[in-house]
C-alpha cells in the first residue's frame, strides 16, 4: 500500500465516522474548533494560493534544487577548464618573454634543435 492509498483509506474512515456522530457532539466539536482557531496564531510558511504554493514546494522546488546543483557543477567544470587554460597561457607567455627579452644566448637561436623545440611547444 502506497502513501496515497493509505491517505485515501484514512479519509474514508474519518468521513464515515463523522457521519455517525450525534448532532450534540458535532456542535460541541464545532464550538471547540472555533475557539481553537480564534486562539491560534496564524503563521504562513510559504505560498498559499489555493494549493499552488503546495504544488510549487512539493514539485518545483526539489527539481529547482537539482537544476541549481547541476548548474553549479557545470560552472565549476567550466571554471576549472578556464583556469587550466589560463595557466597554460601564462607558461607560454614566460617562454615568449624569455625569447623576446633576449635572455637566451645567440647560440640557442642557431641550434638546429631549437626550432623543433619551439614547434613542439606551440598550441595545436
Amino acid at each position: 500500500m502506497n502513501e496515497h492509498e493509505f491517505q485515501f483509506r484514512v479519509r474514508q474512515h474519518l468521513n464515515t465516522s463523522a457521519r455517525q456522530v450525534s448532532p450534540s457532539v458535532a456542535n460541541r466539536l464545532h464550538e471547540a474548533r472555533q475557539k481553537a482557531l480564534a486562539r491560534q496564531k496564524v503563521t504562513v510558511r510559504g505560498f498559499s494560493l489555493a494549493g499552488v504554493g503546495q504544488a510549487f514546494t512539493e514539485r518545483a522546488l526539489p527539481r529547482g534544487r537539482t537544476a541549481i546543483a547541476m548548474l553549479l557543477i557545470l560552472l565549476v567544470a567550466v571554471g576549472s577548464g578556464l583556469l587550466g587554460e589560463m595557466q597554460r597561457m601564462a607558461e607560454l607567455e614566460e617562454v615568449d618573454s624569455a625569447l623576446l627579452s633576449d635572455d637566451l644566448p645567440i647560440d640557442a637561436y642557431l641550434d638546429q634543435g631549437f626550432d623543433a623545440w619551439v614547434q613542439n611547444d606551440l598550441p595545436e
